[in-house]
């Protein structure tokens, strides 16, 4: 006797209903597939990439499955002043979860990579974790 046990969908298993969730990276690869699974888990999310066409495609793709409340954000995250920037729009509607996912990976010989690539890159993956936590007052 063959048992078919059927498997719960995320949602049934964790419940982020309320909750919001800032996700970077979103656009595509691993932040897509991380916003997908938290809008199947019911959270409200904040998907920030420099890819708008992409970030246009999740949020199609996130409505039309799970229906939860999407907004989208431009933002180079190796530009402080545009993070600072995402912040001040989300001032009083700030994210529960924040997902630091935006990285890259520019693939050059040792002796080709640059200042400006190292720059680019240190921004992006390492800088910007930092900038993404907002200083908030804690009263």
């Amino acid at each position: 006797m063959v048992m078919i046990m059927s498997i719960p969908s995320l949602a049934e298993l964790i419940s982020l209903r309320g909750k919001r969730t800032l996700i970077t990276g979103a656009a595509a690869g691993i932040g897509r597939a991380i916003a997908l699974r938290f809008a199947e888990a019911d959270s409200d999310l904040v998907l920030v990439d420099i890819n708008t066409e992409g970030l246009k495609q999740v949020k199609q793709e996130i409505k039309e499955k799970y229906g939860v409340d999407t907004e989208i954000y431009r933002v180079d995250l190796a530009v402080k002043k545009e993070i600072d920037n995402l912040w001040r729009q989300l001032e009083g509607r700030e994210p529960d979860i924040l997902v630091n996912n935006a990285g890259i990976y520019l693939f050059r010989d040792f002796l080709e990579v640059d200042e400006d690539l190292l720059e680019k890159t240190l921004a992006i993956n390492l800088k910007a974790v930092f900038l993404d936590v907002p200083a908030h007052d804690q009263e």
